[in-house]
C-alpha cells in the first residue's frame, strides 16, 4: 500500500462517507443496527427536518483541531488539521499530511463551496452533510427529497430519501445526533462510528464507505468556542 500525498487521493473517495454514530462514554463500540423497516416512519415537511437538525449545531463558532487518517485498496495518508464552525451554515477544513506536504482546503459556506487543491470539491459534494455529520451536526443530503419520521420514545429517526431511492436515516438522543446510516436497496452502503468521553464530547471519528473498501478516521484533539471568524475565512483567495 503506497503512501501519497492529499491531493492525490483518487475522486470520490475521500470523505465520501455518511454518519453512523454511537454515542457513548470513551471507549470504541460496534454500530448499532439500523431502524427495522416498520419502525412506523410517517412523511413529514422539510421544516420538521430543519428544526431538528438546527438543536444539533453548536450554540456559537468554534475551532476543533483534528488528525485525520485515510486508506483505501491503493493509497494512505495521515496528517493534521483545524476546523472551523460558524453556525448555521458555515465550515471551513484545513489539513495537511506529514511533515506539512498535502496541504488542503475546503469551504463550506451556506450553498457555495470551494477548495484548494480544487479537485476537492468534486471528492466531498454532492456529500458535504457527511462532514457536519462528523462533527455532530445534522444537515440533509443536497439531493434530498423527501423525509420521514419516527420515534419510541428514547430516539427520534429521521429519515431522508433521495432522488435515486438511497436513505439515510439519523438517529437523535434528545437534542444530539447519535446515529444514522446510509442504505440503498437494504444495504448498508457507508456508515460512521463516533467516540464521545464521559463528559459527551466528541473525541473519535471512524467513517467507511463499504462500496469502496476506504476509511476516514479523525481523532478530535481539541474543541473550542471562537469568536466570530474573519470575513477572509470562507474567501476564495
Amino acid at each position: 500500500m503506497s503512501t501519497v500525498s492529499l491531493a492525490r487521493l483518487r475522486s470520490g473517495s475521500y470523505l465520501a462517507v455518511v454518519a453512523w454514530v454511537a454515542v457513548l462514554a470513551g471507549c470504541r463500540a460496534p454500530a448499532l443496527p439500523p431502524a427495522p423497516a416498520d419502525v412506523g416512519f410517517a412523511a413529514v415537511g422539510a421544516e420538521v427536518f430543519a428544526a431538528a437538525a438546527a438543536r444539533t449545531l453548536p450554540a456559537g463558532s468554534e475551532l476543533v483541531a483534528i488528525s485525520w487518517r485515510f486508506r483505501d485498496p491503493s493509497s494512505e495518508v495521515s496528517g493534521r488539521g483545524a476546523v472551523r464552525v460558524s453556525p448555521p451554515d458555515s465550515l471551513r477544513i484545513d489539513v495537511r499530511g506529514p511533515l506539512g506536504f498535502g496541504r488542503g482546503t475546503l469551504v463550506l459556506a451556506g450553498d457555495s463551496a470551494w477548495a484548494d487543491p480544487a479537485g476537492l470539491v468534486a471528492q466531498v459534494l454532492p456529500r458535504r452533510y457527511v462532514v457536519w455529520a462528523m462533527l455532530g451536526v445534522v444537515q440533509a443530503p443536497d439531493s434530498a427529497t423527501g423525509y420521514q419520521r419516527a420515534g419510541d420514545g428514547a430516539r427520534t429517526l429521521l429519515r431522508v430519501t433521495e432522488a435515486d431511492g438511497v436513505t439515510t436515516t439519523f438517529e437523535l438522543r434528545g437534542d444530539t445526533l447519535a446515529g444514522a446510516v446510509r442504505v440503498r436497496a437494504d444495504r448498508i452502503i457507508e456508515r460512521l462510528t463516533l467516540v464521545r468521553n464521559g463528559a459527551g464530547s466528541l473525541v473519535h471519528a471512524d467513517a467507511e464507505d463499504l462500496e469502496r473498501n476506504a476509511r476516514l478516521e479523525f481523532d478530535i484533539q481539541s474543541r473550542s468556542p471562537s469568536g466570530a471568524f474573519p470575513a477572509e475565512v470562507w474567501r476564495h483567495p
